[in-house]
C-alpha cells in the first residue's frame, strides 16, 4: 500500500468576492469565498499532524448609525478524508491506527474574537470533524497445536473494531449584541487540522481536512432593549 507522506498544508488560491457598495450598507452585506485550503497528514510508525491555524476567509463592512445587533451567517463547503489500515503479525499483538480531520469557524468583530454568541471564548464552532479508529488482532490465530496436526485445538479468535465519531454543521448563525455606532468589519476565520495517531504494530493512518466555496451574510437588526442570553 502506498501511503501519503506529505504533511505540509496545501492552499489553493482563488478569490474572494465582497458584494457591497463602496459605502458600507446600513442594513445587510454579503461576501463569497472561493479559496480552497487542504491540510493532509499521514503516518506509518509515528504521529504526524497538520494545522493551518486561523485564516481569514471572508469579511464585510457594515455601518450602524444607531444601537444595533448583527446576525452573522457564514456557510462553507467542507470535506474530510480518513483512512486507517491494520495488519496481522506473528505475535498476536493488537494493530491499531487513528485518523482525524476537523474544520472550525469563528467570527471577529473589528479584528477581535470572542464577541459573537455563542462562541464567546473565540475558540470557534466545529463545522466538520471526524475521528476514525481501527484496531484488530489478525495474526497468530493458528496455534502450535494445529500446526502440529492436533485434534480439538482451540483457535485464537480474530478481532476487528472500527469506531467513527463525526460532528458537522457547515453553516451557523452567530449573534453580535449591541455593537455600537460606526463602520464595523465582520471577519470570518477558519482553521483546518488533521492527525494520524495511535499507530501501532504495522498500522497506517491517513487523513485530510479542507474547506472551499462559502458565503457570508450580515444583517443589522434591533433586538429588544437590554436583550441578553
Amino acid at each position: 500500500m502506498k501511503t501519503l507522506l506529505a504533511t505540509a498544508c496545501l492552499v489553493f488560491f482563488g478569490h474572494q468576492i465582497v458584494l457591497a457598495q463602496s459605502t458600507p450598507s446600513s442594513k445587510a452585506v454579503a461576501a463569497i469565498n472561493a479559496v480552497s485550503v487542504s491540510c493532509p497528514s499521514s503516518s506509518t510508525t509515528t504521529k504526524t499532524s497538520c494545522s493551518t491555524g486561523w485564516v481569514d476567509v471572508m469579511s464585510a463592512q457594515i455601518k450602524t448609525s444607531n444601537v444595533a445587533d448583527l446576525f452573522v451567517s457564514p456557510s462553507l463547503v467542507t470535506g474530510l478524508f480518513t483512512s486507517t489500515q491494520v495488519k496481522g503479525n506473528g505475535s498476536g499483538a493488537t494493530s491499531s491506527a487513528t485518523s482525524m480531520g476537523g474544520v472550525q469557524v469563528r467570527v471577529l468583530l473589528d479584528g477581535q474574537a470572542g464577541s459573537a454568541y455563542p462562541d464567546t471564548s473565540g475558540d470557534g464552532v466545529t463545522f466538520d470533524q471526524r475521528i476514525q479508529t481501527l484496531t484488530a488482532n489478525l495474526g497468530f490465530i493458528l496455534t502450535q497445536c494445529i500446526a502440529s496436526g492436533g485434534i480439538g485445538c482451540e483457535l485464537t479468535p480474530e478481532q476487528i473494531t472500527l469506531v467513527l465519531d463525526t460532528t458537522s454543521a457547515h453553516t451557523f448563525n452567530f449573534i453580535l449584541v449591541n455593537v455600537g455606532t460606526g463602520v464595523h468589519t465582520v471577519t470570518v476565520q477558519a482553521r483546518v487540522n488533521s492527525d494520524s495517531t495511535n499507530v501501532t504494530n504495522g498500522g497506517v493512518a491517513v487523513s485530510n481536512a479542507m474547506y472551499g466555496l462559502g458565503s457570508l451574510t450580515v444583517d443589522s437588526v434591533r433586538l429588544v432593549n437590554s436583550f441578553s442570553f
